[in-house]
């Protein structure tokens, strides 16, 4: 259903496909994350092993920069722009041991983006994530 919204109201190029998840956890501390999903009748995943615990967001460095922001952008179809508003709280994150993708790259974004996503990440954390708000969206003026 959110993927049916987004392509709806946002123009947003989502897909719903099936998921799963495993999460590990050792007294109370979290250890691994695992999502799963099906493509094109393949097993894709996307795995973490957490080094530590929940941390605050430092300002100024790169998981602040990626996980704080709250503006959409995306092209319509009339080749105008709309702008959306994303609302969460400030989350917290963890830093990463290890981390593995198994995914059909260019099956889901397109053979432009299958090198870059071959190579080892040059950084990887954990954000905790929360609800979020989205707002309706506003086209801008070209």
């Amino acid at each position: 259903m959110i993927a049916l919204v987004a392509q709806y109201f946002y123009n947003e190029p989502y897909i719903g496909l099936p998921m799963s998840h495993q999460i590990e956890s050792r007294t109370g501390n979290l250890q691994s994350v695992r999502y799963n999903w099906r493509f094109d009748g393949r097993q894709n995943s996307l795995a973490v092993v957490v080094r530590g615990g929940l941390q605050p967001l430092v300002v100024g460095s790169e998981a602040e920069y990626i996980t704080e922001h709250y503006w959409g952008y995306n092209r319509q179809r009339d080749g105008s722009t709309l702008e959306y508003q994303v609302e969460h709280p400030r989350w917290r994150y963890y830093d990463v041991a290890e981390a593995s993708l198994q995914c059909d790259v260019g099956g889901l974004y397109g053979s432009q983006f299958q090198a870059s996503m071959s190579r080892t990440p040059v950084s990887v954390f954990l954000a905790e994530g929360s609800a979020i708000a989205v707002h309706r969206g506003l086209r801008l003026r070209n």
